[in-house]
């Protein structure tokens, strides 16, 4: 094998120039088609660049054709329009810098006009400038993806009259954007890419088919800070906080936080904890131009820098928001309460009343936080007012109100935790009971004494009412059985004391078996005791029908089916048997007042009383046990500590009704 070493004097060297080329598809696809990622995002494009052009507004007209496909898309601006000095130099080069003529640029390749690609293949460009001797000169050319060599100009004289601007007319359009280029779909895409930049430059205009987007009309409030610079935000953001006058349309915004540059949505992120369904964030920062100029949008997460903006912005919405709940709390119960369907019109005059009103209020509070109450018409917010009040006399209170606002895990959690700290949800219930109750009894009394008592029917009117409110004869008794024979009576008697059941035949041979009492009402005492059952018939007889011997004969052979019959327990069972009327005749009452006995009763055995009384009786009793419950209701009510859980978790609120005249 060879050593022989190579000098340098025997290696040939040939040098070999090759100019750099490139395909035509790189303007039309690389820069056109494929670099915007929706329709909309393109022509945003081509508005960014009337902006560009200082324009006050660009147009944006969509013309159909007789099948109702996308004929051409126009878009037109009142801009500086272009010399033939800049369609030489800055439109006909790619890649070309920005001038210094504008403070809008979104960006640094110098590309944008390429975007017609992404929307069809041709296009034809109609421009209006004003030459430096005041004269107006309007040039017309086309673009097309068939022909990118030369670009041919046509030029003219324009009026004194002529405005100027540019106008591009798109044809061709791409088979598969009809439904993306839809006036409304449009209007909401471009909304949310230049919402900030419409809503810093009110004199801007963004029109679709001759309708301007109005983002301002949208704001019910702004407050703006500045972020100043640091060693990990490199670069001032200016940051405002909106209230808009309905919920955030997520169609139009993809999230409630907007990062932007110059008036370019650039970024956006969605708030786990947002003040409002109404808030709109959004942050202006200058750095994010270099994410823009290095095409870096669809990675920004991955910025360091960028992700530290973030999270201060974040921090800034969090204080905010506490101001701003803080804030309309107090605002929004003061206004509440003004309201005709607002439910606590008197001032509370109870504790239970108070407590009862401040939970309503919280709940309210926090329910428009969450749907924006303020913003329904009144007919909703009636709709909405009364249901919570139903809600908070429902046992399934939490239940109700997930399925009403939506709340959050957190929100339940507090609510929760103030119920079951303080059984107020039970007192709530149990008060507004007992005041049903009394309205009943008040209502009673008047069908019973009125005017109506001469048609009340007993059977089919009078019974009906009182089987649904057994409560008024004793509280300890539920229902057994309504308009039933002794032969079923008997059965349901059995089974509640354990006994055997009998049949027909057995049955049978009880007298009065076939005897229908009004109503049987049973209760059962949970403690050891001989008499363990207690039950209770109850006569009624139409208000008309004052009680004689007639009556009292009928409840004596109910008395006596079941003392003179073995199948009936009267061991571990005490019977009553009321006889119940409007009236009651002389001749039985020395029989309901008689010695050592109470007031009512006419017949009294070791394990049955049979008793006769008036409506009157009935109800005066029932409305003294409500009183008494009332009472009690009020003395455990003063002993709650939900004021002072409102007081500290909404001060707000726990203030205002302090002060409620």
């Amino acid at each position: 094998m060879s050593n022989k070493k190579i000098t340098k004097k025997e290696v040939s060297t040939e040098i070999i120039s090759i100019p750099f080329t490139y395909d035509e598809r790189v303007i039309s696809e690389h820069l056109g088609s494929q670099k915007y990622t929706t329709v909309a995002r393109a022509i945003g494009e081509l508005v960014t660049n009337a902006f560009d052009a200082q324009a006050n507004s660009a147009e944006i007209t969509i013309t159909e054709n007789e099948l109702k496909g996308i004929d051409s898309v126009a878009i037109s601006d009142n801009g500086n329009g272009m010399t033939i000095s800049e369609i030489q130099n800055r439109f006909a080069k790619v890649a070309v810098l920005p001038d210094d003529k504008s403070n809008l640029h979104f960006g640094k390749f110098g590309v944008g006009r390429f975007a017609v690609y992404r929307i069809g293949s041709y296009s034809e460009w109609t421009t209006i400038s004003k030459q430096e001797n005041g004269d107006k000169v309007i040039f017309k050319f086309s673009l097309s993806k068939d022909d990118l060599n030369q670009l041919t100009v046509e030029k003219g004289k324009a009026t004194q009259a002529d405005t100027t601007g540019t106008t591009i007319i798109i044809k061709n359009i791409l088979a598969s954007e009809d439904a993306n280029l839809s006036p409304e779909r449009l209007r909401n895409d471009l909304i949310s890419q230049f919402c900030s930049y419409l809503l810093g430059n009110p004199e801007k205009k963004i029109i679709i088919q001759r309708n301007p987007l109005d983002v301002n009309a949208q704001i019910e409030e702004r407050e703006t800070e500045t972020i100043q610079a640091s060693q990990i935000i490199p670069e001032k953001a200016d940051m405002s906080h909106l209230i808009l006058k309905k919920p955030v349309d997520k169609s139009r915004f993809p999230a409630q936080l907007l990062f932007s540059l110059k008036g370019r949505t650039v970024a956006h992120f969605q708030p786990e904890m947002i003040p409002s369904s109404n808030y709109l964030g959004i942050v202006e920062c200058s750095y994010l131009e270099k994410i823009v100029s290095a095409n870096r949008e669809s990675i920004i997460e991955l910025d360091g820098t960028f992700s530290s903006l973030k999270n201060e912005v974040l921090k800034r919405i969090q204080i905010y928001g506490e101001k701003y709940r803080k804030r309309k709390k107090h605002t929004f119960i003061e206004a509440a309460r003004k309201e005709d369907y607002y439910p606590y019109k008197s001032p509370p005059t109870t504790s239970i009343q108070s407590a009862k009103q401040a939970v309503y209020d919280v709940v309210l509070e926090t329910v428009n936080e969450k749907i924006n109450l303020e913003g329904m018409t009144k007919k909703q917010q009636a709709v909405i007012f009364h249901l919570l009040n139903r809600s908070l006399e429902n046992e399934n209170l939490l239940e109700v109100l997930q399925q009403i606002s939506l709340l959050s895990d957190e929100d339940i959690e507090k609510f929760k935790n103030v119920l079951e700290k303080t059984t107020i949800e039970s007192i709530i219930r149990l008060s507004h009971e007992v005041t049903g109750r009394l309205a009943f009894l008040d209502l009673l009394h008047e069908l019973v004494y009125g005017e109506t008592r001469k048609y009340l029917k007993e059977r089919s009117q009078l019974h009906k009412i009182i089987e649904t409110h057994t409560w008024m004869f004793d509280s300890k008794y539920h229902l057994a059985t309504s308009d039933k024979s002794f032969r079923t009576i008997i059965q349901r008697h059995r089974t509640k004391a354990g006994l055997s059941s009998l049949s027909t035949e057995e049955i049978s041979q009880i007298d009065g078996i076939d005897d229908i009492p009004d109503l049987f009402l049973a209760a059962q005492r949970d403690y050891p005791t001989d008499i363990k059952h207690q039950h209770l018939l109850v006569e009624l007889k139409a208000p008309k029908v004052d009680l004689g011997r007639e009556e009292v004969e009928q409840v004596r052979r109910y008395a006596e089916t079941i003392l003179e019959s073995d199948e009936f327990d009267k061991q571990s069972v005490h019977w009553d048997i009321y006889l119940v009327s409007s009236r009651i005749k002389k001749e039985i009452e020395k029989d309901r007042n008689q010695k050592d006995k109470k007031i009512g009763v006419l017949y009294d055995w070791s394990n049955m009383t049979v008793w006769a009384f008036n409506w009157s009786e009935i109800i005066t009793n029932a409305k003294e046990e409500m009183t008494l419950v009332s009472q009690h209701l009020e003395k455990k009510s003063q002993e709650l500590s939900v004021s002072d859980y409102l007081k500290e978790n909404y001060p707000e609120i726990f203030e205002s009704l302090n002060n409620v005249p």
